[in-house]
């Protein structure tokens, strides 16, 4: 029996919609296992060649162990594109729409928290985009329309800060697509036991990507952040002068 298909009798007894609703805390670390073990093998050596006898046995469990975790190989990788490729779009979503906040915050949240993201679970985002040919035509589709999705709100907030005036009038598809490739790409090249950390590479490519599309600032620009600076500082001595100004004389 192939391992894209669901064996009847474990079918009946655990199918895939139960196994993914019935969770606890342990259940789910052990799938998490799972799903980082099989991206590896899935990589590795092609999703076809790979067995749920060789994921079990890989991990550590049983033959039919495994099948209280996933109902099919199918169903790992439907979970590998959910968590690394569903899941993100309603955050992005949440970020790039998020009423009160001008396009450059906007901008900014989304390639922050995606940069975050894409660091927490770097080896699993790499793989799955490596075995984007390899993904079943059910998935497929799912898979695409997410990217899509993310390519979407990215242009989205660029055009309304083109629109707005905050960003320069570049060609907003381009700036979409060099954004999220900067992005993606830090799962190349980031050490988690290198000298900066997730969320410093993050703010590094945040600004790298808001200064490829913001309106450089004017002299005249410079000189009110320096004046609004001054004022404040001004305004702080004066509160510490007074805190520290004697008390005044009760004496007759």
């Amino acid at each position: 029996m192939s391992d894209t298909q669901t064996d009847p009798d474990k079918s009946a007894k655990s199918p895939e919609r139960d196994v993914r609703r019935d969770s606890n805390p342990r259940r789910e670390l052990v799938r998490e296992q799972l799903m980082e073990i099989a991206a590896r093998m899935f990589d590795q050596n092609g999703f076809d060649r790979v067995s749920m006898a060789m994921i079990a046995r890989e991990v550590g469990l049983g033959r039919s162990a495994i099948y209280h975790y996933f109902a099919s190989k199918d169903d790992i990788l439907a979970s590998l594109v959910e968590s690394e490729a569903l899941a993100p779009v309603g955050r992005i979503q949440q970020l790039a729409r998020e009423e009160g906040k001008s396009a450059t915050e906007r901008l900014s949240a989304v390639v922050y928290d995606g940069v975050v993201r894409r660091l927490s679970f770097g080896s699993r985002f790499v793989r799955l985009a490596r075995l984007e040919a390899q993904i079943p035509e059910h998935l497929r589709q799912d898979y695409d329309r997410s990217r899509r999705a993310i390519y979407d709100e990215h242009l989205r907030v660029i055009e309304e800060g083109i629109a707005s005036g905050e960003f320069r009038p570049v060609d907003a598809h381009i700036a979409a697509f060099g954004i999220i490739g900067m992005a993606n790409w830090t799962t190349r090249w980031y050490r988690a036991e290198g000298r900066l950390s997730a969320q410093e590479v993050a703010e590094a490519i945040t600004d790298l990507a808001l200064n490829s599309v913001r309106v450089p600032e004017t002299r005249d620009d410079r000189m009110a952040q320096l004046r609004a600076r001054l004022g404040s500082v001004i305004g702080d001595l004066g509160a510490i002068s007074d805190a520290m100004a004697p008390p005044p004389s009760t004496d007759p």
